[in-house]
């Protein structure tokens, strides 16, 4: 019988789904590292403020307190960019699950097929066998059945 036709669709697909998946997970990377980013900036932040309120009941000059305010404004300005870079990572990683995903399920059809053209490749080769075997037992038992006719 002929190999299976889609052998090399399915060898290039599987290469392909394991290009795939090395992408999803440096996509993950990427948006694990953005949200870290963005808890260390929330960490910056919150400290600042509990240093502020302390320094608050103090009295604090208003040169300070605008430069102060200054800081804060500096610390939401990368708040929200983390979150945007947080945002355009998960969409991205998001993509490329999908991406994978696809290629996943092609892989899967073709791999299905190709069990399927396993199981009808042995089904055919035991029928042969099965034939040669028919067509061998026939031969001998017409083979002794002529021995034994007497002319």
């Amino acid at each position: 019988m002929k190999p299976f036709a889609l052998a090399r669709v399915l060898q290039l697909a599987e290469r392909q789904i394991e290009t795939q998946a090395r992408a999803v997970k440096l996509a993950h990377g990427i948006w694990l590292r953005a949200r870290g980013r963005q808890v260390r900036l929330t960490a910056v932040r919150d400290a600042h403020i509990v240093q502020l309120a302390s320094e608050l009941r103090g009295g604090v000059p208003a040169d300070q307190l605008r430069e102060k305010n200054r800081f804060q404004l500096a610390q939401a300005a990368d708040r929200q960019a983390a979150q945007a870079a947080i945002d355009a990572a998960y969409r991205e990683w998001q993509a490329r699950l999908a991406e994978w995903m696809q290629v996943e399920n092609r892989v899967k059809a073709l791999r299905l097929l190709e069990q399927r053209y396993l199981e009808q490749a042995a089904i055919q080769g035991k029928r042969v066998e099965q034939r040669q075997h028919d067509e061998l037992v026939e031969l001998m038992h017409g083979r002794a059945m002529g021995g034994r006719r007497v002319r």
